[in-house]
């Protein structure tokens, strides 16, 4: 039944002030891009306990739940006890006993976060089987690949921290399925239920947080920079003004109650949609089809106010065809489009559905993305049907739910076309300038033309050899004015009044700092063009039509400054697998410096090494061009990198890959083979190099779960011995452990029958017992010594005089097993963190048992100030900010007796449009693209440097 009433403007002036108070206020819609920018917003209120609010919210299906105080309790003072129905044989496909609870402001985003814990208490004398589940917007309609599952056993009588590893089924970890395409920036929605047959099951649920994520886990992305605007109408349907037909098919409509009201600001339909239905309705049809062909890419667009105090999850069909109930063909799947969409309590806003669901979404190649138009706005996602309608025939669209529970009301303000603004790609069109710059704003020292290059080069080459050491400095950089140590004639460690230290060559203190990374690789951005051929540049085609549109301007291949060009053949992650590339940095030099490419090269090397020595630094970072390594100026550290045809073994999180499996015999090969390359850069006899990185940022593992912990040895032991050297190695060691595989098996709580099938595969991916986690630890201890020292002993066959300074532990990719087998072997320990400071992030607890001298490689600030879209892993308001940050930064590595020195990560702005490998553009550089130096980043480094032995050393 559809009861329709209507209303004149006059007679609803009062009714208008009491129940329609707010409708043209301020409330909004929370849109996608909102989700995505705000990383570090979880999007909502979490489950909380303590509050009365949050259990009047859960909701319950054949189950019962109530707060209890007495039993069950981890956390604060009361906790929620869930009574699970018993479910037989004949019903375990019928119903699944359960409660839910749904983000008050209709969506979490988690994408920051790892993993989510709770305490899970059993009260009862038996066993408790239960399952956790989180779903996406798409995942609530019943996408398995968009649900996570992880089934938990609770034993009798007992409390079980639980914690739901958001990537656990990508792991492969036991308990967990589904969820492989999970949106963390959309939950919706935490479940946990009971799988029958079953017993009436009571479980006690407290403490409810979430984990960060490791930086390995989080999807790199930059907040957004958004610009605000009205959104345009393509066309309108209606917008029930005066006159105006609604379009409404009330014989076609179900439960649905439509009042139409008229007010000074537009008309709309009041609509009651009634839990009396099982899919209530309002439907919207014309006296013809709509052809709506004209409007090219467009999305339907509704705009509607809830009216309802709890999230109100709404469906809309659009039929391209007569409705099968009334003799056609369309029935919500064939020749229909069904989807849905979340509105949380108050939401006032447009709801867009493009109607060509291509799946498709642009690939830009970049970390963080230009302005883009933010608009009052969200998405209606796609749910199942046709992927695409014939829009020159759109029959009749509808608004409905599915099994309510309680009535819905909402306001419709209007119905109209929007453009398809999620398609939109003219935000990437003139990006970018001839000189690599963001067209779309200013900023101080932004390049206009080549003279004002031309006249930075002939200043710059003006100050050539007029810089020398700071007061006070050996030749290396070290600490003249200090204690005289022992000169080796390379640089050395030494524990100085309780201090580590470098030494430099004469016998100096010293203290490295320095900045990563000055060399041309990685100034390459991805163009769009691709070849046929590409040693002969020929066959040119445009591969990705974004990334060329980026372009203002790219050189002919005549020009001379063409020689900027280059090839990848492979790209870890982009708009492109493989393109040609091109380096905005190097045109700049060219244009600064004159000449060709290698001649303002040459000039460019002379300048940045008296840049290093005039802001006083006293190392090159890591990566440094090897061209730069005979300056006779500033020292520098090497780098080897070891690849080979030797085994590997995965974490099951691997973000740069598998690590190397040390125990194979290979893999002393592949190390000779790191070491043979790196003395083709290297004199094994300089005393300016300081020592070598071997490797960066291994997948080791990290202490945030037993799975990130232990995965390494987990994943090993699965493998088949046969194949697997580490696998072999740690077998041996268990068997001269336990010897009898009946003494493992007590030990561990397992049951393996032979010794034969734990050679075989030994896959355990559940909870590790307090036993196996002790050998599981000896076992990585193991690993990490075997790696170490057998690249400790190539190395220091060919270098022996010079420090080996590790494999610069990334903050998420370390474990205390991990230091500890690599503590004997290195002389120096590298460790990358991205922090505020050293104090802010981390456990350096175990620096005083390793009594190693220690480095950090890389850390960075950035800002979006100067025309980049990305503020780096640590983000800083402005370019002053980042020199406030870099000095907090610096003087708690200082103060800190076990490091001696951090280098910044790196030396050149990202390009603009994305480093060519892997999309990044950061601003975290010293200097821009245009070769021009952040001047207050500048002078804090060069502050600090002048003052870091007294800061050190408190003399």
């Amino acid at each position: 039944m559809v009861e329709v009433m209507k209303f004149t403007k006059n007679k609803i002036a009062a009714l208008l002030s009491l129940t329609l108070l707010g409708v043209y206020g301020c409330g909004s819609t929370p849109s996608s891009s909102d989700a995505e920018g705000a990383v570090e917003d979880v999007g909502g209120t979490i489950p909380d306990f303590e509050s009365a609010a949050f259990f009047k919210k859960v909701k319950k299906d054949h189950a019962k739940a109530e707060v209890v105080s007495d039993q069950g309790v981890t956390s604060g003072s009361s906790a929620l006890k869930v009574n699970f129905d018993s479910v037989s044989e004949a019903n375990k496909f019928k119903y699944w006993p359960n409660v839910k609870v749904h983000p008050d402001s209709g969506f979490w985003n988690w994408n920051a976060k790892g993993s989510l814990s709770l305490d899970i208490t059993n009260p009862t004398d038996s066993p408790a089987n239960i399952i956790l589940k989180l779903a996406d917007n798409v995942g609530v309609m019943g996408s398995g690949d968009n649900q996570l599952n992880y089934a938990v056993n609770v034993p009798a009588g007992e409390t079980v921290p639980v914690e739901m590893l958001f990537n656990g089924t990508k792991r492969k970890l036991d308990g967990y399925w589904g969820g492989e395409k999970i949106n963390l920036r959309n939950i919706v929605e935490f479940q946990i239920f009971v799988q029958g047959p079953m017993d009436a099951q009571t479980v006690i649920i407290d403490n409810f947080n979430l984990v960060d994520a490791t930086g390995d886990f989080i999807e790199a992305s930059g907040q957004e920079v958004k610009v605000s605007g009205p959104i345009p109408t393509v066309a309108s349907i209606t917008s029930f003004d005066e006159g105006q037909p609604t379009f409404v098919a009330f014989d076609r409509s179900a439960a649905a109650t439509v009042t139409e009201l008229k007010t000074d600001m537009g008309g709309l339909l009041a609509v009651k949609l009634a839990a009396t239905n099982a899919y209530p309705n309002i439907t919207f049809k014309a006296p013809q089809p709509w052809d709506w062909s004209e409007y090219g890419d467009f999305s339907l667009a509704f705009d509607l106010e809830s009216k309802t105090d709890e999230p109100l999850q709404l469906f809309v069909r659009v039929d391209d065809a007569e409705n099968e109930n009334w003799g056609g063909t369309a029935n919500g799947v064939v020749d229909s489009m069904s989807s849905y969409v979340t509105l949380a309590p108050g939401d006032d806003g447009t709801f867009y559905l493009p109607l060509g669901q291509t799946g498709s979404q642009i690939v830009s190649g970049m970390r963080a993305e230009p302005p883009k138009k933010s608009y009052n706005a969200q998405a209606i996602s796609y749910g199942w049907g046709e992927k695409s309608l014939d829009t020159s025939n759109i029959v009749s669209f509808q608004l409905y739910l599915q099994n309510p529970t309680k009535d819905a009301e909402f306001n419709i303000k209007s119905v109209r076309l929007i453009p398809n603004i999620d398609a939109d790609a003219t935000r990437y069109e003139g990006l970018i300038d001839q000189y690599g710059q963001f067209t779309g704003s200013e900023w101080p020292k932004k390049i206009t033309e080549d003279e004002e290059l031309e006249t930075m080069g002939k200043l710059a080459k003006m100050s050539l050899k007029s810089t020398s050491q700071m007061p006070g400095r050996s030749i290396y950089g070290g600490w003249a004015d200090g204690p005289k140590l022992k000169g080796t004639g390379f640089f050395r460690t030494e524990k100085v009044d309780g201090k580590w230290s470098l030494v430099d060559p004469q016998g100096n203190l010293f203290f490295a700092t320095g900045v990563d990374n000055i060399r041309m690789d990685d100034t390459v951005t991805i163009t769009g063009h691709d070849f046929a051929d590409k040693d002969k540049r020929s066959g040119k085609e445009v591969a990705s039509e974004v990334r060329r549109s980026m372009f203002t301007w790219l050189p002919e291949d005549d020009d001379v400054l063409a020689e900027n060009y280059d090839y990848a053949n492979w790209v870890h992650s982009g708009a492109l697998k493989k393109g040609e590339v091109f380096s905005f940095y190097g045109a700049n030099l060219q244009r600064k410096y004159g000449g060709t490419f290698s001649e303002a090269e040459k000039v460019w090397k002379d300048i940045t090494i008296d840049r290093m020595v005039d802001w006083g630094f006293t190392t090159l970072g890591n990566w440094a061009d090897p061209m730069f390594y005979d300056n006779k100026k500033v020292a520098y550290v090497a780098n080897g990198w070891i690849f080979g045809d030797h085994a590997r073994i995965s974490t099951g999180n691997d973000y740069w890959g598998p690590i190397h499996d040390p125990f194979d015999p290979e893999f002393v090969n592949s190390v000779k083979a790191m070491t043979k390359k790196l003395m083709t850069e290297v004199d094994k006899n300089d005393p300016w190099m300081m020592g070598v990185f071997v490797d960066n940022e291994i997948s080791w593992g990290n202490t945030k779960n037993d799975a990130n912990h232990y995965g390494l040895v987990v994943n090993a032991l699965s493998y088949d011995m046969k194949k697997s050297p580490a696998k072999a190695a740690f077998t041996e060691h268990l068997k001269e452990k336990y010897w009898a595989i009946e003494d493992l098996n007590t030990s561990w709580g397992v049951k393996v029958a032979s010794w034969a099938e734990f050679e075989k595969s030994f896959d355990h991916r559940s909870r590790l017992s307090k036993n196996m986690k002790k050998d599981y630890a000896e076992m990585l201890e193991m690993l990490s010594a075997k790696y170490f020292s057998t690249v400790r002993a190539e190395l220091k066959k060919v270098l022996p005089n010079h420090l080996y300074l590790g494999a610069r532990f990334a903050d998420w990719g370390v474990t205390p097993e991990i230091a500890k087998g690599a503590a004997p072997y290195v002389d120096v320990m590298s460790y990358n963190l991205y922090a505020e400071d050293l104090n802010s992030k981390g456990d350096w607890s175990k620096l005083a048992e390793l009594d190693k001298p220690s480095i950090i490689g890389e850390f960075h600030f950035g800002s979006t100030d100067s025309g980049l879209f990305h503020g780096g892993i640590v983000s800083a308001a402005s370019q002053q900010d980042r020199a406030k940050k870099y000095t907090n930064y610096m003087n708690s590595i200082a103060d800190n007796p076990y490091f001696v020195g951090a280098h910044w990560f790196q030396y050149i702005d990202s390009p603009t449009t994305g480093r060519a490998w892997d999309g990044e553009n950061y601003n975290v550089g010293f200097v821009s693209i245009t070769d021009t130096p952040y001047v207050p980043l500048v002078e804090a480094a060069k502050k600090f440097n002048q003052d870091v032995y007294m800061l050190r050393y408190k003399k």
